[in-house]
């Protein structure tokens, strides 16, 4: 019996379809971790409990010695009721910046056409993860911002690649392969263009994976770029410069 395998490779035009669908979702995805940790927050739970509270106290449903259990678990109703207005109100205010960020990615030059953004500089790629032949996730590295910014004059002795986007299948999360992803993308983006200094990145710990795979292929923490959702979790800038990414290359050798 062949033992299913995991194979890293670029990009192809038939990958289009599913590439667009797990950039969208990618976008979006930090939503239901914002929403559950602002529901999960101790001053959600107190009012959950205090909205319930109310609630069967105005409705006299509180349960009589002598009741039984079934009265205590009919207490579920009005707990269960209690939380739905919680439950909204954190989505509603939380989903403004996820959509305003999924607006930003799917606006960005690099969906009009996948193949010939990414295939313009040496450094830039699109990858594909597969794992027994099916798609788990991806990474995106844009070197393009440097050579905007040398034909400009700006920051030309710096040249940087920007980690545009991170995907991987939420099963597959837990076996750290997003880690791999991002070594490969890395070494690709460095030994593809010399000039290249660093390559940056975004990380939040809506999504954890990611951020925990930034760490682990040694990115920096550089300062807040953003802030997002309610509670107003941080975005953090990262960044790998090629003088620690040798470093590291020379100690895993």
């Amino acid at each position: 019996m062949v033992e299913p395998v995991a194979r890293i490779r670029p990009y192809k035009t038939e990958d289009e379809k599913q590439v667009r669908f797990v950039i969208a979702k990618a976008a979006m995805e930090g939503l239901a971790s914002a929403n559950t940790k602002t529901i999960l927050n101790p001053v959600s739970l107190s009012l959950w409990v205090l909205l319930a509270s109310f609630l069967i106290q105005y409705m006299g449903w509180w349960p009589k010695p002598g009741d039984g259990i079934l009265a205590y678990i009919s207490l579920m109703l009005p707990f269960g009721s209690a939380v739905v207005p919680i439950i909204l109100f954190s989505d509603w205010n939380n989903r403004w910046y996820f959509e305003d960020i999924s607006q930003r990615v799917l606006r960005g030059p690099d969906m009009v056409n996948f193949q010939e953004y990414y295939s313009k500089y040496p450094a830039s790629g699109i990858w594909i993860l597969e794992f027994a032949g099916r798609f788990i996730g991806l990474i995106a590295i844009d070197a393009s911002l440097s050579e905007r910014n040398n034909s400009e004059h700006i920051n030309s002795e710096t040249k940087t690649a920007v980690v545009r986007h991170v995907y991987i299948d939420e099963p597959y999360r837990t076996t750290g392969i997003q880690k791999d992803l991002i070594d490969y993308a890395v070494q690709s983006a460095f030994t593809s263009d010399p000039s290249v200094a660093q390559v940056k990145a975004s990380s939040s710990s809506l999504r954890e994976y990611v951020q925990k795979g930034l760490d682990e292929a040694g990115f920096k923490y550089e300062g807040v770029k953003e802030t997002a959702g309610l509670f107003r979790w941080k975005v953090n800038a990262r960044v790998l410069t090629r003088d620690d990414w040798k470093k590291r290359q020379n100690h895993a050798s």
